[in-house]
């Protein structure tokens, strides 16, 4: 039986409040998503997909389409991100603290990720999903931008700013309101959605600091964050979709990033019906979905992301696992939304 996937509400529990503000009956946003917003609290865990759904149609029954970023500059650490943000608050720098979200953010999601890269003397805090394409999913992009921003703001105490936003999606029709809402420089159409910052000021310390309480923290976030321990199927995802953002996904490298000899994994991946090369190819498949659907890239564009040999190789695989080649499927899926 699939594993489903979930996420931990968190702020996205502020939307209810947020669809009334705005003229909306929220029954009607959340119907048929498996998501009661009457219920709903920064504790809940929901299903993925449901979020998607439910973001695509706030957007389009508030006519807000920017209204997952208004949700994600609500963010508030310590109210919406429980024992992580606690720890996060202990930390003695900026890096230490997003590394701890990245370190622990698979107890809160099971279909997405966060990731600290360094580029010379920048550090791109990036968000990444294994979902498939879904119209919420440019949403829920915004949505963890706005949570990023306020992250950063509130851990620094404003003194640290973005030095660029990229976003994994077209640019949209209402530039102005990301203009207000977001007034750093900002580039659509990338092959990933991030926040660069300043290494530099990723290492100053931290006013709130504090090694005994970060002592006890740690001892107990295990158990705090995670309602029942990852399979491996899980845990390698979660490295094959980091993984893809700066190197080919080999089974090694994966082994090496999850701690276990290669042979283990392959025998613990087939306990559980499944193989390395299967994983590989479905978060293939599904990343070039998303970069099809939501960004104008081109097929080089997306097969030099991916690693792969050629344009060619990824059309060759892509059709293999859809049935239609890069260009067929993306008219299609725009037909769709349109």
């Amino acid at each position: 039986m699939p594993v489903s996937i979930t996420q931990r509400a968190g702020v996205f529990s502020e939307l209810p409040k947020l669809l009334r503000e705005k003229g909306a009956d929220p029954a009607r946003v959340f119907a048929g998503s498996g998501i009661d917003p009457d219920t709903l609290d920064v504790q809940s865990r929901i299903p993925f997909e449901g979020v998607l759904q439910v973001l695509d149609r706030a957007g389009a029954m508030t006519g807000i389409p920017h209204i997952g970023l208004l949700v994600g500059l609500s963010f508030d650490l310590l109210k919406h991100h429980g024992p992580i943000a606690q720890l996060m608050m202990t930390a003695t720098t900026l890096k230490q603290a997003l590394l701890d979200f990245v370190t622990w953010q698979p107890g809160y999601s099971s279909g997405a990720i966060v990731y600290l890269e360094s580029f010379g003397d920048e550090i791109a805090f990036g968000y990444a999903t294994f979902a498939a394409a879904s119209p919420g999913n440019r949403m829920l992009h915004d949505l963890v931008v706005g949570v990023g921003i306020r992250m950063i703001q509130i851990l620094s105490h404003g003194r640290v700013k973005p030095i660029e936003i990229h976003f994994t999606c077209r640019e949209p029709d209402n530039l102005a309101e990301y203009r207000t809402l977001l007034p750093y420089p900002k580039q659509f159409n990338q092959s990933r959605t991030c926040i660069f910052l300043e290494t530099e000021k990723m290492t100053a310390p931290l006013k709130d600091a504090d090694e005994r309480a970060r002592a006890r923290l740690l001892e107990q976030i295990e158990s705090a964050i995670w309602a029942r321990p990852p399979t491996m199927t899980q845990r390698v995802n979660h490295s094959l979709r980091h993984v893809l953002h700066h190197d080919k996904p080999k089974m090694a490298l994966v082994a090496a990033e999850l701690g276990v000899h290669p042979r283990t994994l392959r025998r613990r991946l087939a306990d559980e019906n499944t193989s390395f090369e299967a994983l590989r190819d479905e978060m293939h498949f599904t990343v070039t979905c998303e970069l099809l659907e939501m960004t104008d890239l081109s097929v080089g564009e997306i097969s030099a992301f991916l690693a792969f040999a050629s344009p060619g190789v990824l059309s060759e695989s892509f059709r293999r696992w859809s049935g239609s080649s890069p260009s067929q499927w993306r008219k299609l899926s725009r037909q769709q939304v349109t």
